[in-house]
């Protein structure tokens, strides 16, 4: 058994039968119609027609395409669920799986990561995102603004959309910490630089930080009352900013949330050909196991391996 994806369908083979489907052809350049679902009789019930819509509006939205849908199921799943953004969990790993550690600055993972940075500029999404560390890590050196300014602040829970941009930096920063000093990220690396940043929060933050934000240009967005839903998260994400394709380029924690809330679509490893140390940190932080399969793979001069899977 097996999920397929076709230039305009979404299929379920089941011992080379197909089983159940959706179709959504291109009316005209870039607008995809999700025009028709349909599950065998003895299928019905199991959620094959919603696990097929979705990886149709992931499809097209990793088209960059725009999603229409004259089938009722289809509008109903969208009315239910939402639009979110095709999510690639793009990575360097080693091979026993871990994602940070002094591997990565051996020399076998120092050319892993100019490969991942290549990787990463032909992938190219609307958006990439990170949790709270790794974004202090690499952007702001753990800088902390001065929030006395505006203590007694006090402003409405609503989405602030300081700019609408072409490409993003998305912040997954639940108590609202990260210290932003400019609305835009500047970096040497292309892949990074000119992104404008938005910070997903739960509710528990505070007006002085949001204030602080609104000071500089950054927007924010919240998803949670004290955690963040990676689901509310996403579907603000495409509606407020029309972030189609996400690079999901976080640690562990952050990594181990979309992996349980079920919403990567795509994996791409780079694999480094070290071993990492025992203390070094996995892949997915509390994961709940799933089945994916290989669609690509490519040897990268001797020091990684590229795999992308699909589940």
């Amino acid at each position: 058994m097996e999920y397929k994806i076709y230039r305009n369908k979404t299929s379920f083979i089941d011992d080379g039968n197909e089983i159940a489907g959706v179709t959504f052809p291109e009316r005209s350049p870039g607008v995809y119609d999700i025009n028709h679902t349909w599950v065998d009789e003895s299928q019905q019930g199991k959620g094959l027609a919603g696990r097929l819509v979705q990886m149709a509006i992931g499809e097209i939205n990793s088209r960059g395409g725009e999603i229409t849908a004259s089938c009722s199921y289809a509008q109903h799943f969208i009315e239910k669920n939402g639009i979110r953004p095709y999510v690639i969990c793009h990575m360097v790993t080693s091979i026993d799986g871990k994602v940070t550690g002094d591997f990565l600055s051996s020399e076998i993972g120092l050319k892993a990561a100019e490969e991942y940075y290549e990787i990463n500029r032909k992938l190219k999404g609307d958006a990439f995102a990170c949790g709270r560390v790794t974004m202090e890590s690499s952007f702001t050196g753990g800088f902390k603004p001065d929030l006395s300014k505006y203590e007694g602040t006090k402003l409405a829970c609503e989405d602030y959309v300081a700019m609408k941009h072409s490409y993003y930096a998305v912040s997954f920063d639940r108590h609202g910490s990260v210290g932003w000093t400019d609305s835009k990220i500047h970096d040497d690396d292309p892949g990074y630089d000119d992104c404008h940043i938005i910070e997903v929060l739960s509710k528990d933050v505070s007006d002085a930080y949001l204030a602080y934000l609104q000071s500089i240009g950054v927007s924010y967005i919240f998803a949670g009352e004290n955690d963040i839903d990676i689901r509310t998260a996403l579907n603000k994400l495409y509606s407020l900013f029309g972030i189609k394709k996400l690079m999901l380029e976080g640690g562990s924690i952050i990594n181990g949330a979309f992996e349980r809330a079920d919403v990567i679509d795509e994996l791409s490893l780079v694999t480094a050909a070290v071993i990492a140390d025992k203390d070094d940190k996995p892949l997915f932080y509390n994961s709940i196991g799933a089945d994916w399969k290989l669609f690509y793979s490519e040897s990268l001069n001797n020091a990684a391996m590229w795999s992308r899977y699909r589940k």
